[in-house]
């Protein structure tokens, strides 16, 4: 469809004139007053307006005043005299015109203006309708936001609950005299809820964490015993794996941050360097120091090549799938590290090289 052009002048071989010069392009209206041309506003949809300044009973101004009100998307063009400049500075502030041309026109320079005129106006319908696309899209992410945050507080009752329930009903069990089998099986048991409940609760902080809703409250910690602290418990649950820990950092290596978050970040760190480690190898954790930032740095051999790219790895529930073992972790645990700094507003810096893994997080130091 055409572009609709609207023209007012009170001289009927001017209107003439612009008529038989934009036909060609585009459907062109025209009035002779400005009230005949508010007549035309008010039954058509333009996309530029052109009118003469010096009219009887309304002038340019005035009519560019009421097609501002009634039309604001329409372009607006005046014609006018050499001398009339007190009459443009009018227009372009009370009229808010695009452009003036003065009388008599050049008819090429005209229909150039006109042309850029359209183009201004098709990409300020353009900008409109993605701004509308985006005003609804971010709607619609607020409402799947809201229905999130709901979500998760049924999962956080409906799920932990009966968790709660099954952990107490193994604690009473283990007390009981078991045989082997018995044992066996309890062991699974408890190990698969703990799993369960693993992915519950990092699920619900990454919820936590996106939200923006999280109090972040720093103490002054001493990272390298939260490490020390973590190592010895992930040796203790898993004996046969003879990992060993190679900690280079200061004796103490205190730092102002939040305890809990802190705690969790170190406990996926290591966690995750301790499952993925070859039997019998070592994990690298660095802890070191400058002026702006402070660093936490873990390097390992991993037991089978990383073939995921680095953005899969921080996403979350991006899984290893294995045919014979079915599916190994969630994808939580560097997407829960990653949340949980920028918090801190660190960096995180993930270094893959074959079966070597290598994470290093960037802390701004606290003041």
């Amino acid at each position: 469809m055409k572009h609709k052009i609207l023209c007012i002048d009170d001289e009927v071989h001017n209107l003439e004139a612009l008529e038989r010069l934009l036909r060609k392009d585009y459907e062109v209206v025209i009035a002779d007053s400005g009230a005949k041309g508010v007549d035309e506003l008010k039954k058509h949809h333009f996309s530029l307006i052109i009118s003469d300044q010096k009219m009887p009973e309304m002038t340019g101004v005035e009519f560019f005043m009421k097609a501002l009100a009634l039309q604001p998307q329409a372009i607006r063009i005046l014609l006018t005299g050499y001398t009339d400049l007190e009459s443009v500075i009018e227009a372009i502030n009370k009229g808010q015109i695009y452009r003036y041309i003065t009388k008599p026109w050049d008819p090429q320079e005209l229909q150039s203006i006109v042309n850029q005129a359209i183009e201004i106006y098709q990409m300020r319908q353009t900008i409109e309708k993605q701004n509308f696309e985006l005003k609804e899209a971010n709607r619609e992410l607020q409402s799947l936001d809201r229905l999130k945050t709901e979500f998760m507080l049924l999962v956080n009752h409906e799920l932990k609950t009966p968790l709660t329930a099954i952990f107490s009903f193994v604690q009473l069990l283990s007390e009981e005299s078991l045989n082997e089998e018995q044992k066996l099986y309890l062991g699974k048991i408890e190990k698969n809820t703990k799993r369960l409940q693993d992915l519950i609760n990092d699920t619900l902080l990454i919820t936590r964490l996106q939200s923006k809703s999280e109090p972040v409250k720093v103490e002054t910690i001493d990272i390298r015993k939260v490490v020390e602290g973590t190592w010895a418990q992930l040796a203790k649950e898993n004996p046969s794996k003879n990992i060993t820990l190679r900690l280079i950092s200061p004796k103490v290596f205190e730092q102002k941050i939040h305890p809990e978050f802190i705690s969790t970040i170190i406990g996926k760190l290591l966690s995750n360097s301790f499952a993925h480690s070859l039997t019998g190898g070592d994990v690298l954790v660095e802890l070191s120091e400058d002026d702006d930032q402070w660093l936490i740095k873990t390097e390992n051999q991993v037991d089978k090549p990383i073939e995921r790219t680095t953005e899969q790895l921080l996403n979350a529930f991006t899984r290893d799938e294995d045919i014979l073992n079915h599916t190994q972790g969630a994808g939580l645990g560097l997407a829960v590290i990653q949340s949980i700094s920028k918090l801190f507003s660190a960096r995180l810096d993930l270094q893959i090289d074959k079966n070597t893994f290598r994470l290093i997080i960037y802390f701004p130091r606290q003041r």
